[in-house]
């Protein structure tokens, strides 16, 4: 009958009968396929419910597109067991159970042989109708097949649905990183219209240096640096006796010692509680 070349699935499908009944039971009541000849000489087909031709051997356009469908499916044969394979190991077995029974009789007395009889002929009998029931529902094992394909094909496609939402996520999380600032029209309208731009930090003027003066403007500021040392002077500045000989000049005053130092001393600020810079000794 062919049954060696089925697989004996893992797993197996209940009420197969029922189903392939009323496939049967559909056939019977839908429209039977043919075609007309018309009076010039070409045919008119028929269709079905679905807007499918009938064809005159009773199959439609679909159940093509479905049998192309089944060798598109994956084929699973993971965990499956030949059945010529299956039979095969048993009748292996039996026999081996056989011999050893047959070697060890002799040994045994009467009733032990009896039992020993009696066991291996139920034991025997178990196996094989287990292997009857199993070649009698090989016959539905390509249904099966197909059903098996088809939950591998639909986990596939889960897997993939789970691979793209993954990727997706991933990437949205990625997005504020590289996500490109939109383009500073404001500023830009500002620096065409007055050439110039208003809007820079304060703390960019520290980082520039000032410009430099002019001899005017720094014999000026020397002058103010002298006044100011002078009106400090008079009004009381604690001066050692030994240092009451000075001269203010060029924004310093020069205390003079002889014979030990002198001293060019500075105001780096204009208040009158800042100390004295030393300029050199």
């Amino acid at each position: 009958m062919g049954h060696d070349m089925q697989r004996v699935p893992s797993t197996t499908l209940s009420g197969s009968n029922s189903a392939s009944q009323t496939v049967t039971s559909h056939m019977d009541t839908r429209h039977a396929a043919s075609s007309q000849s018309l009076p010039n000489g070409t045919s008119q087909a028929y269709h079905d419910e679905r807007g499918q031709p009938w064809m005159q051997n009773g199959a439609s356009g679909g159940d093509t597109a479905l049998s192309d469908s089944d060798a598109d499916l994956p084929q699973v044969d993971t965990k499956m067991i030949p059945l010529s394979i299956t039979i095969s190991r048993l009748i292996t077995y039996a026999y081996t159970e056989l011999v050893t029974l047959v070697d060890t009789l002799p040994a045994r007395t009467e009733a032990d042989r009896r039992s020993e009889i009696l066991k291996y002929t139920d034991h025997m009998t178990d196996m094989l109708t287990k292997l009857l029931v199993l070649v009698r529902w090989a016959k539905h094992a390509p249904q099966i097949q197909k059903c098996q394909n088809a939950i591998a094909y639909l986990d596939s496609q889960n897997r993939y649905f789970d691979c793209a939402v993954d990727s997706i996520y991933a990437a949205f999380m990625s997005m504020p990183g590289v996500r490109m600032r939109n383009y500073d029209v404001g500023n830009a309208a500002e620096i065409l219209s007055t050439g110039s731009y208003q809007r820079l930090p304060v703390a960019i003027k520290r980082m520039v240096p000032p410009p430099k003066l002019s001899k005017h403007q720094v014999r000026e500021t020397l002058e103010a640096i002298s006044g100011i040392i002078r009106r400090r002077i008079l009004c009381g500045e604690p001066v050692p006796l030994a240092m009451r000989r000075y001269v203010i000049k060029n924004g310093r005053i020069v205390f003079t010692v002889p014979g030990e130092f002198e001293a060019q001393l500075t105001l780096l600020q204009y208040e009158d509680n800042i100390p004295w810079h030393i300029v050199s000794v």
